[in-house]
């Protein structure tokens, strides 16, 4: 028990089981996500300007003290007393910030909000100080943070000295110097307290669905306020739909997939990662957005009736935030089907958040009704899912007929006609990798071998296609294949095949 003992902390990957979240991460969790719940209660009490400001600036303030601990036990584990007392204090000030952000007639709201941040953050600088001796004195890590968590909170504290209207902008400049601080350690040697992925990925997906589940439970209680009719059940189940669609969006294609070893985003496997960290925030913002306007849709009271201008803009902004962040997300991570490509999965969350954004104009304007607008909705985002299963069949059928037709082309020309093999270069059936995937833990469908230098890369239908990249980086003319059962090379500049090359080679 974590009372009976005092105990170090470790680097989470050498401890005994460093893929598991503990119950107490899960505890803190919900704790965040119920403080979420109460900041989408104020945003529901007013649907203005103002008070979207108002909540994606405290929604940051959140979701940044969540991320802070979150990354900093991805990298440590411990679980003693003093750290749960750590944990606990935390929770404490967040839920101060919840009350904070859901109330109206709190006297003096900015000072206590301020006081609750900083009570917030405290616990992550001394869980921070713990560990500064479990690595080197000049890690980037423990050293950097430390610095930008402790000066964060001074900024946040001078703040009270300046006019309750200037405050926010010193915030804002705070944070955003903790924002920039991972891009910038990014960039440096890496630290000797490496993020676990798997881990993470696990983390956040467990977040993700708790806030999905409150959005659900938001419909719920609204359908109970306004009672069962034709027009609650029509309205929540339509947004029971649009809920159902990001949740599969999400959690067939993006949760739990392995970052990409290079991406349309960023070349480094490290720089990719701190984009799918930050990519969270809009979409966790987006789908407790979503909630609130579920509640409002339901609130129609007929058929036939208009969706107020807010609660629609409200509606389209929150689903074209989760989709465009599941976009990113999609840039950053390598499709769990493969031969999925990430340009179409991309392009699908894209013409999603479009075609809403077009609806909710629509919906704003009068020009369709709420049922015929959260309809056109509910259809393009399902719509989505069975074009993204259309697009994964089609992969399968192309890569088949790849394989069935590769052996069969012929046409060879002077390049195949010259290439040749050392004695020491791999040949089919030996026991080959892609080393690029393989570094990063990336699948491949199949291998092809660069006939002039020997480097294994993987195939055109493969995730990463190393074996075309080598070609346009190195200007290598000749691959082969490495399959057991076929002989095949092929050359880039003249699109031909010689379906018989290895016969003569072994």
């Amino acid at each position: 028990m974590a009372l009976t003992r005092s105990q170090r902390p470790v680097l989470r990957a050498d401890s005994v089981d460093p893929h598991r979240v503990s119950w107490l991460e899960l505890f803190f969790d919900l704790v965040y996500v119920a403080a979420l719940i109460q900041l989408g209660d104020r945003l529901a009490g007013d649907v203005s300007g103002e008070g979207v400001l108002r909540f994606v600036g405290v929604f940051i303030v959140l979701w940044w003290t969540w991320t802070g601990t979150t990354i900093y036990v991805n990298r440590f584990a411990v679980d003693d007393l003093l750290h749960r007392m750590l944990t606990f204090a935390q929770m404490w000030a967040v839920g101060t910030l919840a009350v904070l952000a859901a109330s109206t007639n709190i006297e003096d709201s900015m000072t206590w909000f301020v006081f609750a941040y900083v009570g917030a953050r405290i616990p992550t600088i001394l869980m921070y100080l713990r560990v500064r001796n479990l690595v080197a004195h000049d890690d980037p890590i423990v050293s950097t943070y430390l610095v930008a968590f402790a000066g964060g909170a001074a900024l946040w504290l001078g703040s009270l000295a300046l006019p309750e209207d200037a405050r926010p902008f010193v915030w804002a400049i705070a944070l955003a110097i903790e924002f920039a601080v991972p891009i910038a350690v990014n960039r440096g040697r890496p630290s000797e307290a490496p993020i676990h992925d798997e881990q993470l990925q696990e983390r956040y997906a467990l977040f993700t669905i708790i806030v999905l589940g409150e959005t659900f439970v938001k419909t719920l209680s609204e359908i109970t306020a306004n009672g069962i009719s034709l027009e609650t059940n029509v309205f929540g189940g339509l947004s029971f739909a649009l809920l159902v669609a990001c949740w599969w969006t999400y959690f067939d294609d993006v949760a739990g997939t392995d970052m990409a070893p290079r991406s349309i985003l960023a070349r480094k496997p490290a720089t990719n990662r701190l984009w799918w960290v930050y990519v969270h925030l809009p979409l966790a913002a987006g789908l407790t957005s979503f909630g609130v306007a579920s509640k409002k849709l339901i609130g129609v009271d007929d058929l036939g009736a208009d969706l107020k201008s807010s609660y629609a803009w409200l509606l389209a902004g929150a689903l074209a935030t989760v989709f465009i962040a599941v976009a990113a997300l999609d840039a950053v991570t390598v499709s769990p089907h493969v031969g999925v490509r990430i340009q179409a999965r991309v392009g699908l969350r894209m013409g999603t958040a479009a075609a809403i954004l077009v609806l909710g104009v629509l919906l704003a304007n009068g020009v369709v009704t709420a049922l015929v607008g959260v309809g056109l909705m509910a259809i393009v985002v399902v719509g989505q899912i069975a074009s993204e299963v259309m697009i994964a069949k089609s992969a399968d059928r192309r890569i088949a007929e790849n394989v069935a037709s590769a052996a069969s082309h012929d046409g060879a020309c002077e390049h195949l006609l010259s290439a040749d093999l050392a004695d020491s270069f791999p040949s089919p059936g030996d026991d080959l990798a892609c080393r690029h995937c393989h570094e990063h833990g990336v699948p491949w469908v199949q291998l092809r071998l660069c006939v002039e230098c020997g480097h294994i890369g993987c195939c055109d239908d493969s995730p990463g296609r190393h074996a075309r990249e080598h070609h346009e980086r190195t200007g290598h003319l000749v691959i082969a294949t490495v399959a057991e059962d076929a002989e095949w090379a092929y050359c880039f500049e003249h699109d031909a095949t010689d379906a018989e090359w290895w016969r003569d080679r072994v």
